[in-house]
């Protein structure tokens, strides 16, 4: 493979990151930015991904505070460059879901059960057929989060590498 192939074939991954980000809501740039650190030997400055990637320095910096928040890349210090932001991609994508679930999907379950409970307490105080059938409607969407939460506990809480093993086994078990 020559070196014009590599980079090639590089560029194909980082695209897809690309496309990957816009399915996700979030701008093409961001994709093309994470798709540059994973492919980094070393931590990137700003200042390196603006270079890299054609982008303003502006935007790579809301790019990474972005990507900071989702923990799919992670700031990091050099010794000797004072305070220059450096950044690198996580490479471990379960921990990125479960930094995902436990953060953004754990906040959602929070909000909606505390929204179903109080509404819970609304309905068991009303006396209409129209109450009783609601109540019973949000009870059923409480059951429903309370799995969620119970999925969420289960992925945030296990170790990567046995939620790597556990869906290796589940994909084997559905191929057959």
């Amino acid at each position: 493979m020559t070196d014009a192939d590599a980079e090639a074939a590089r560029e194909r991954v980082i695209e897809g990151f690309e496309r990957s980000a816009e399915i996700y809501g979030l701008s093409r740039s961001y994709g093309r930015l994470y798709g540059i650190l994973y492919f980094a030997h070393e931590p990137q400055s700003l200042d390196e991904l603006a270079d890299e990637s054609g982008f303003a320095k502006s935007t790579v910096s809301t790019a990474m505070k972005e990507l900071e928040r989702f923990h799919m890349v992670h700031r990091r210090s050099i010794s000797g460059e004072g305070k220059k932001a450096f950044f690198e991609a996580e490479r471990d994508f379960w921990r990125i879901v479960q930094e995902f679930l436990n953060r953004e999907v754990r906040r959602e379950i929070e909000t909606m059960t505390r929204a179903l409970d109080e509404a819970e307490a609304a309905f068991e105080d009303a006396d209409s057929d129209r109450a009783a059938k609601d109540l019973e409607r949000v009870r059923d969407l409480q059951r429903v989060y309370d799995q969620s939460e119970a999925f969420v506990n289960l992925v945030t809480r296990a170790p990567t590498g046995r939620l790597r093993s556990a869906f290796e086994s589940f994909s084997d078990f559905v191929r057959r």
